[in-house]
């Protein structure tokens, strides 16, 4: 299961963007995820919360996906 593995990385992303802008807690990531790219949306909905616990930041975030046509993973909006 990769998902994991790309959660721990947005994780890090998302923490050093509100780092870098002084954010204290996220409400929601938005993610596009392509119909293509071999990741399972049920599968990040499901494992969200266990990565979300290793960055304070994610504390309570939302985690949002849309599903589009391609093989890319974007995180398309991080919510303050």
């Amino acid at each position: 299961m990769h998902e994991l593995g790309i959660l721990k990385h947005i994780g890090t992303i998302v923490e050093q963007v509100a780092d870098k802008n002084r954010i204290k807690a996220v409400k929601h990531i938005t993610l596009e995820v392509g119909s293509q790219s071999g990741v399972v949306p049920q599968y990040m909905k499901k494992l969200f919360p266990a990565a979300a616990d290793m960055f304070p930041v994610l504390k309570n975030t939302e985690l949002r996906i849309s599903i589009v046509c391609g093989n890319g993973l974007v995180i398309k909006e991080i919510g303050y």
